[in-house]
């Protein structure tokens, strides 16, 4: 009894032993891939980076080219202005010099010619239904190159992504300007309404006892065609309403109606 007791306490030991053994290695190789420089690059963001963690992807052309090594905070106490650098490790295995030049570069020196070409950085959904985020390098030398970093790392510079692109539009859109707008429209339509409903009944009574001899199906056709006139008149006070909620909620536009 004795002897299994000692086997189990050896066993453990072992498998202590060997989990901090794959511990060290995995810190010495994460030690040695953020001291080689030459594959670390720093981005700036100037949308929110909720979902991007220390690991994400780094993609470009749809190939995984590196991972999120690390993010910090930097805060301005004199401006009270904030930085968040994503420093970028690139896969020291993926040269990215090796097609490009029969001169093999390193990946920083590929990389200086590639952010003159225009190389740019954006996030982009990696899983929708989680919001986990990623990094996407694009060439796109329309977008203005602008560095906000110290030089202590090759900075690439970013651009917007397409939903923050959408967001900031509509929050340039005056939507309470266009809901009066919208407003306005529908009060004159409800005014001159009534009218237009009676000159079209007595347009329709007409026709209905023109056609009243010819053929029952016309003269259903037209009394269909007032009921379709009276759904236009309730679907207008609908819009109305509609108006006047998103006017006293315009946030229901992205988030839906509260329950």
């Amino acid at each position: 009894m004795q002897q299994k007791k000692t086997y189990k306490l050896v066993g453990l030991f072992v498998i202590i032993g060997f989990v901090c053994f794959i511990g060290i290695i995995m810190r010495y190789a994460g030690n040695q891939l953020m001291d080689n420089k030459d594959n670390l690059v720093v981005m700036y963001f100037e949308e929110s980076i909720s979902g991007l963690n220390v690991g994400s992807s780094v993609v470009f052309k749809g190939v995984e080219v590196g991972k999120v090594a690390d993010i910090k905070l930097w805060a301005n106490l004199q401006e009270g202005t904030f930085k968040i650098p994503v420093i970028v490790a690139f896969d020291p295995k993926r040269n990215l010099g090796e097609k490009i030049n029969k001169a093999k570069m390193s990946n920083r020196e590929v990389l200086n010619r590639l952010i003159k070409k225009g190389l740019r950085a954006r996030l982009a959904s990696a899983n929708l239904l989680t919001g986990q985020l990623m990094i996407e390098l694009v060439m796109d030398p329309k977008v203005e190159a602008v560095f906000r970093g110290s030089g202590q790392y090759l900075e690439v510079p970013t651009e917007l992504s397409p939903f923050a692109l959408i967001s900031q539009d509509l929050e340039e859109v005056s939507l309470r300007e266009s809901l009066s707008r919208l407003g306005n429209i529908i009060e004159d339509l409800e005014d001159n309404l009534p009218q237009i409903l009676e000159n079209t009944t007595r347009i329709t009574e007409k026709l209905d006892k023109a056609l009243d001899r010819n053929s029952g199906e016309a003269s259903q056709s037209m009394k269909s065609f007032n009921s379709a006139m009276e759904e236009i008149s309730k679907t207008s006070r609908s819009i109305k309403n509609l108006t006047d909620y998103l006017e006293r909620h315009p946030e229901a536009l992205l988030r839906g109606k509260e329950k």
